[in-house]
């Protein structure tokens, strides 16, 4: 028998293990049952497979230019900003949206100019959400057109975007960011195009395995940045598509329409 059983066997010799408890000091009587032992266990293989989860559908994200984005509320700089009175009340609500969703979910939307921070704001619910043990996702849409584009001529591409799309699915927390802008520029009588026929079809699945029909409520969360509209996003996707995605609440709709863009490039 090698030293090593002996050690091992020694331990498990009930006058070896109390010689070792008293040395040590450790009161018995606090010690875990077994029962405690193998919930504790469980407990941590939980977590374990948890932030598994919450790796993959960060993973998933389809990030424009492929960079991934992070942001957080203490990012928040209100002197960016000529009105900083509106810029606080605007990441106030989102705090509070963030902690509404920690709860239950439901949709958003951050519409407005480019540049005035709807994408921060969003990135700083889903840091603050994956924080607290949901899954969350970030989507361009414009980077999502691109890969629906390359599909045909590229099979790997074709792969990954089923795989996107089952994730967009399932997730707690999808973004949709820059929700339109796949729509193009309008024409000389303001009107866009609809977007490819193929990301309509992602889109309305998409939609629909998130909403809950029997309840008539959002099974998952879905927060939306846009530019645009919700008539403008009309002419681009199917009505049915867009009522499902966006929030009637305006408890949950941040315009940023009265802010300055704050980009330097």
């Amino acid at each position: 028998m090698s030293d090593d059983m002996k050690t091992v066997q020694a331990l498990f010799n009930p006058a070896m293990l109390s010689k070792v408890i008293h040395a040590k000091g450790i009161d018995a009587d606090k010690l875990p049952t077994k029962e405690e032992l193998d919930q504790l266990t469980l407990e941590k293989a939980e977590r374990t497979v948890q932030a598994k989860h919450r790796r993959h559908y960060y993973h998933m994200s389809v990030w424009s230019g492929e960079v991934p984005l992070r942001f957080r509320f203490d990012d928040w700089d209100v002197t960016k900003q000529r009105d900083q009175s509106r810029a606080r009340e605007l990441g106030n609500r989102a705090f509070k949206i963030a902690r509404e969703l920690a709860k239950q979910p439901f949709n958003v939307v951050l519409s407005g100019e480019r540049g005035t921070g709807k994408t921060s704001l969003a990135l700083a619910i889903m840091a603050q959400l994956m924080r607290q043990g949901q899954t969350c996702m970030f989507v361009s849409t414009a980077e999502l057109l691109r890969l629906v584009n390359d599909k045909y001529e590229a099979p790997d591409v074709r792969e990954r975007l089923m795989y996107i799309t089952k994730d967009m699915k399932a997730v707690d927390v999808l973004i949709l960011d820059d929700f339109g802008t796949e729509g193009g520029k309008p024409n000389e009588q303001g009107f866009y195009k609809p977007v490819h026929k193929d990301l309509q079809t992602l889109m309305y699945q998409v939609a629909n395995a998130r909403c809950n029909f029997e309840t008539n409520q959002a099974r998952h969360a879905t927060i939306i940045t846009t530019n645009n509209t919700k008539r403008e996003l009309e002419t681009m996707y199917d009505k049915k598509t867009v009522d499902r995605l966006m929030t009637k609440n305006p408890a949950h709709q941040l315009s940023f329409d009265d802010m300055e863009g704050v980009r330097n490039v």
